[in-house]
């Protein structure tokens, strides 16, 4: 499918394509960083802020305040998103956002923008097209009467070790958390996407921060639902998460299958996992905007089959 750039996204192509031959160069003395670059995947620290002022914030209808369904969005680039924005985009009067400034506004990529962050600790200098908005239209499809509150979370580069339990709102945990207390007042928190792990795939003597912990991927993500469901006082609110797919950048990514191995081993309550392998990459480790919504669909049907069995 034909796609239009934003000029953002172009901005970010020239910046990489200037730092890519100079990483090549480098790689051997810096690490994987570098090795990221040359198969495409730039870090990014490279890139500006993506920041959209033209996004009106909107005072919710009185029809909709206190009855959003909202879903707190968590992991790392691929929930970010990270494929240029296409021109055939669409939104809905019954998707909202609790943007990155506080503000409530009608959802539409990038949902992750970067404008007036309050919360430095998650701010992502590359956000663009990712699975959000195609859960959210999923979601409609399957129930009209919805409307839905995306609250973005997600870190670019974030190991599972940063999303352990820190209420400091300094912390990707305590950010988050606040985030969903703050959004509450316009309805009720439903369900927890996440989509992470590359950051663990690393190898740790090359990249040791964030600390990469494959082999505890399980486990650790096991006590961050436990304790995030339990700071919300909802112990069996349904989270879906998203199980790391291919890699064109093995060599970087030393630990990737183990990863995979990890997160098929989660045993939870009310949550589930998609597959990611099928679909088609963009770089090293990010999809297609095509792929984005493949994934955003799977969320969307793996979701509501797990919430549509919760007895009334």
């Amino acid at each position: 499918m034909k796609t239009r750039l934003s000029r953002h996204f172009l901005l970010w192509i020239i910046l990489f394509l200037a730092g890519t031959s100079t990483g090549a160069l480098l790689q051997k003395k810096i690490g994987v960083g570098n090795i990221l670059r040359s198969v495409g995947v730039p870090y990014p620290a490279s890139a500006p802020a993506s920041a959209s002022p033209g996004k009106p914030v909107v005072d919710i209808p009185p029809a909709h305040k206190g009855k959003l369904s909202l879903f707190i969005l968590a992991g790392q680039s691929n929930m970010v998103g990270w494929a240029p924005v296409p021109e055939d985009v669409v939104t809905d009067p019954r998707l909202y956002v609790f943007s990155n400034d506080y503000h409530w506004r009608v959802a539409s990529d990038p949902v992750d923008d970067a404008y007036d962050q309050v919360d430095q600790v998650s701010l992502d200098r590359i956000a663009f097209f990712g699975p959000s908005m195609a859960f959210a239209l999923a979601s409609l499809e399957r129930h009209p009467q919805a409307l839905i509150g995306l609250i973005p979370c997600a870190k670019n580069s974030s190991a599972i070790g940063q999303w352990q339990r820190d209420l400091s709102d300094q912390s990707l945990y305590g950010s988050c958390l606040k985030r969903a207390l703050a959004a509450s007042p316009m309805g009720e928190l439903a369900g927890i996407l996440f989509f992470q792990g590359e950051a663990d795939a690393v190898d740790p003597i090359l990249e040791p921060d964030p600390k990469p912990n494959a082999s505890e991927w399980d486990v650790l993500f096991t006590q961050f639902i436990t304790d995030f469901r339990k700071d919300l006082g909802q112990p069996d609110l349904p989270v879906v998460f998203a199980q790391l797919g291919s890699t064109l950048a093995i060599d970087a990514f030393t630990n990737w299958e183990l990863v995979k191995e990890q997160q098929l081993s989660v045993e939870l309550p009310m949550t589930t996992m998609i597959t990611t392998d099928d679909l088609s990459l963009l770089d090293g480790v990010h999809f297609t905007a095509e792929s984005y919504k493949v994934i955003g669909e799977r969320f969307a049907e793996a979701y509501w089959n797990l919430a549509d069995s919760i007895p009334e």
